[in-house]
């Protein structure tokens, strides 16, 4: 069992060496993938620090089991008051690529997968693109806040309530149950009046 640690800046992997090693074969990686790197995925999402971690490849019976751990940092909008902010999120990946040619004969392996994120080409190249892409989306947060005490906006004027008070006064209830309300209190009138 052969163990290489590199230090990479690419998502792309060589895995010929690996393919054509023995059964239980691994190589691991520290990863250090740039902006520039990161930007070229970009898709509902703005990474502002470069993605740090790492990867261990297993080469398996038919597929190479892939293990990636790291954090990048990406651009959001809190949705409280709408102030930009940078929040560090984790990945944690484990995925079987699956290669797609032979390396003993040359040829071309028939596969029934359809997801070709998974999937190791013709040169036998590995690629973590796809699966860091669709990582860092999943780890995002449905409703994004700067802080847990983010204070919003004031529904009347519009003023951002971590940063200046507003003299607006708001209703305590929301309008669209005002005709619940009166008929609560016709309840409460009937039920005080004797019987």
């Amino acid at each position: 069992m052969s163990n290489k640690i590199a230090h990479l800046d690419s998502l792309q992997f060589n895995v010929a060496g690996l393919l054509t090693g023995p059964k239980g074969g691994t190589r691991s990686y520290k990863l250090y993938i740039p902006v520039s790197e990161l930007d070229q995925l970009d898709e509902g999402f703005d990474v502002v620090a470069p993605f740090e971690g790492t990867a261990r490849f297993l080469w398996t019976n038919d597929h190479i089991m892939v293990r990636v751990t790291g954090h990048a940092t990406v651009a959001l909008q809190c949705s409280r008051c709408l102030e930009p902010f940078e929040q560090v999120v984790s990945i944690h990946i484990e995925e079987a690529f699956i290669p797609t040619v032979d390396m003993a004969t040359g040829l071309p392996i028939q596969r029934d997968e359809s997801d070709a994120a998974i999937l190791i080409d013709e040169h036998h190249i590995l690629d973590l693109s796809e699966i860091i892409r669709q990582s860092i989306l999943l780890a995002l947060p449905l409703t994004p806040v700067c802080s847990p005490d983010c204070k919003g906006l004031c529904p009347v004027c519009g003023a951002n309530l971590n940063h200046e008070t507003c003299s607006c006064t708001t209703e305590t209830t929301d309008p669209r149950w005002s005709a619940l309300s009166i008929l609560l209190d016709d309840l409460d009138r009937d039920a005080d009046q004797p019987q």
